[in-house]
């Protein structure tokens, strides 16, 4: 590490929480376990636990962020809504503050991302999709994260595409969204009422107990070249596309990537998704961004909590180069 204090960058995950020192967009120090889910103090304390650890690596930090899977009223770090961990209400800015001695940032964790996907293809202007079991996604304007007025903003999955569309599968009130059309329930319940109705389908072989086909069972079955499979993915894709031609009208990003766990499929709906787009945006704004796949990986998160902690406390994080850890592809 450098002469000054080191930031920390802290990913909080359902399954996983990971913690590490982050210089200029690099990784140094990594530590990972399990979430504590009993109960919120033991998740605040398995947090600490994990922060300390690699306090006593790299020393006292200057900044901690945090990214968590939650909406975030970010003046205030407090978790405002959080479906898979147990966090509503808390002021986790407060309570790592207070354990800590140290400034405290706390954001969503696809905002996180974005930032970190910035830093990793050297842009200030981003958008960023992640396409899991929902849809979140960030956006990064003049190398900072746009949250909106209160920090609860840029809920990009919750964009309405069609306001006739199926319900969100989400916890938005919302029918026809991003998330309606391009997660990964979406796609399990298409895939699962296809089954139900085709009893001699592809699908409906990989139907399980309760009725529904798994996400992967759905991948196996297009890359097999099931055409009743191939055609949901036509659908994600297109509508996938019209979402990308509506985000880089309204933003004009530089760059726009796609994450998420669906991105290990892009195979089977990326291409179709950019050429959907490209005839939906308008020619002046399209020609001038960039659309790929995200190169964030397993790092990613922790990254950008750091970069964002580096920001905050006023440090020059700007076009650092990423060094993604093994098996962070």
């Amino acid at each position: 590490m450098d002469s000054e204090p080191p930031v920390l960058g802290v990913d909080v995950g359902g399954t996983k929480v990971a913690v590490a020192a982050v210089e200029r967009a690099e990784v140094k120090e990594r530590v990972e376990h399990p979430t504590a889910l009993a109960s919120t103090s033991d998740l605040l304390d398995g947090l600490e636990a994990a922060v300390r650890e690699v306090i006593d690596l790299v020393g006292e930090p200057a900044a901690v962020g945090v990214g968590v899977p939650s909406q975030i009223e970010f003046s205030t770090g407090t978790v405002e809504t959080s479906v898979n961990i147990p966090l509503t209400g808390v002021s986790l800015r407060d309570e790592l503050g207070g354990r800590f001695g140290v400034p405290v940032f706390v954001d969503n964790d696809a905002n996180c991302a974005a930032l970190a996907e910035a830093q990793f293809v050297a842009c200030e202007e981003l958008v960023m999709l992640t396409l899991g079991t929902g849809v979140g996604g960030g956006v990064i304007m003049r190398g900072r994260i746009f949250r909106g007025a209160h920090g609860l903003g840029a809920e990009l999955g919750h964009f309405t595409l069609n306001p006739d569309g199926p319900p969100c599968p989400g916890s938005c009130p919302n029918s026809g969204c991003v998330e309606a059309y391009c997660s990964g329930q979406a796609l399990e319940r298409d895939a699962s009422e296809l089954a139900r109705d085709r009893p001699d389908s592809r699908l409906a072989r990989a139907l399980d107990e309760d009725g529904k086909v798994s996400g992967p069972d759905i991948v196996a079955a297009a890359e097999e070249g099931d055409p009743e499979t191939l055609l949901l993915f036509e659908r994600f894709a297109r509508m996938l596309g019209v979402a990308i031609a509506g985000y880089v009208n309204v933003f004009e990003p530089e760059h726009f990537a796609i994450g998420g766990g669906l991105s290990r499929a892009s195979q089977l709906f990326f291409d179709r998704a950019v050429q959907e787009a490209e005839v939906r945006a308008l020619p002046a704004l399209w020609r001038r961004v960039n659309v790929s796949l995200a190169r964030g990986g397993a790092d990613a998160g922790v990254i950008g909590a750091g970069v964002l902690a580096a920001q905050e406390v006023g440090r020059d994080t700007a076009h650092g180069t990423a060094t993604v850890t093994k098996g962070a592809e």
